[in-house]
């Protein structure tokens, strides 16, 4: 082999490794979660077939509400601190295959109104009118990966 060839399998080489890292670092940075602080406004608990999204359960300041006369029951009007147990979500899961929990947050730097979907155990844990630190990804920033603080 030739001292030019020598070479230019070193530049290549050492092209592919730089190439390698810059996608490896991107991908790390779009994928790594980010810490957010919001105030929650808004409670929603959604039935879903389908591309339809049904509101079941919204809780606000004034309350629960029941917005679906068919699970109206499982919750009275006016209750407060809206928390979906497993047998509940069982329950509503026979009217809908699937169920998402939303929350409505002010961000506290941002000053600016997001809609977040959230994991049934999470939900349980957030209050109306109280803070949350939480995390989202980068990627899915409409999806609250973790509460962190309340």
């Amino acid at each position: 082999m030739k001292l030019n060839q020598i070479d230019d399998t070193r530049r290549k080489r050492a092209i592919l490794i730089f190439i390698a890292t810059v996608i490896f670092i991107s991908f790390k940075g779009f994928m790594s979660p980010v810490t957010e602080v919001g105030y929650i406004l808004q409670k929603d608990v959604m039935g879903v077939e389908g591309d339809e999204k049904v509101l079941i359960f919204r809780e606000g300041p004034e309350g629960v509400s029941a917005l679906n006369v068919s699970c109206g029951q499982i919750f009275p009007e006016g209750s407060e601190n809206l928390q979906v147990n497993e047998s509940v979500e069982a329950e509503l899961k026979t009217v809908y295959p699937e169920i998402e929990y939303m929350v409505l947050m002010r961000l506290c730097v941002e000053n600016e109104v997001r809609e977040y979907r959230v994991h049934r155990e999470d939900f349980n844990m957030l209050e109306i009118g109280k803070v949350a630190k939480f995390e989202v990804y980068r990627s899915e920033r409409d999806f609250i990966k973790e509460i962190i603080e309340m």
